[in-house]
């Protein structure tokens, strides 16, 4: 069982964090949606924070999205809406496609999912190199390698003295395990069109826009832009 946090009543809500997130980090955001009417519901994901590490990483997105169900049925939060951020929001598409009838709706916000993208193996490659270098110079380097992470995605630009950034670093090895490994990776080939929506900021980077533009064009809604949304981590940064 995920070690979880509930708040508010309501709607059910559940909330899935990104890469090196946990519960802790995601509670601002779950007491925003409780304060407006909602059941906000969130956890640590497997490997992550307290979450349990058997068949972990192994298990990959469909054993996340198992974990989720699981989670919801065990708190009678069905049907439920699903909020995933990132690699959180490949999760949520992904619960999605294997529960339906467990959601009314799932929303992904800016889904890391390299997967859906033409030639994905060598984006993914191209983004992961100096990573998988970095850690084949530094055997079990994780906050280090995180670090490298940041860097690449950022274009050299990241906080790392940020509060965020080193609140993080707890959760170093289930972010390049798991998230830079595997879930990124994932490929989907059909979503249910009634249930999901892919949300963006006004200001999303070029690669988020191209995933969101590939996974609108398996269901047929383009993806909601949020005009006060101005970085990638807004969840975070502003969650109210």
């Amino acid at each position: 069982m995920l070690t979880y946090r509930t708040a508010g009543s309501g709607p059910p809500i559940l909330l899935l964090h990104g890469a090196a997130e946990d519960i802790g980090l995601l509670t601002p955001q779950a007491e925003a949606f409780a304060a407006r009417g909602w059941r906000a519901i969130w956890a640590d994901r497997r490997g992550t924070g307290t979450g349990p590490r058997g068949d972990w990483p192994a298990g990959g997105v469909a054993g996340h999205a198992d974990d989720a169900a699981h989670l919801l049925e065990a708190l009678g939060a069905t049907p439920a809406t699903v909020l995933g951020f990132s690699s959180g929001g490949v999760i949520a598409l992904a619960l999605a496609a294997r529960h339906p009838a467990l959601i009314s709706e799932a929303i992904a916000w800016e889904p890391a999912a390299l997967g859906v993208l033409p030639g994905a193996d060598e984006i993914h490659a191209g983004l992961l190199a100096p990573i998988r270098a970095h850690l084949g110079e530094h055997p079990g380097d994780w906050p280090g390698a995180y670090r490298v992470m940041l860097d690449v995605l950022s274009d050299g630009r990241a906080d790392h003295d940020a509060p965020v950034v080193q609140a993080m670093r707890r959760n170093a090895e289930a972010a390049l395990r798991d998230d830079a490994e595997i879930i990124t990776r994932h490929r989907f080939t059909a979503l249910p069109a009634d249930r999901v929506r892919v949300a963006v900021g006004a200001g999303t980077d070029p690669l988020h826009g191209r995933i969101a533009e590939h996974l609108s064009a398996l269901t047929g809604r383009p993806p909601l832009t949020v005009a006060a949304a101005g970085d990638h981590e807004v969840y975070l940064h502003h969650p109210d």
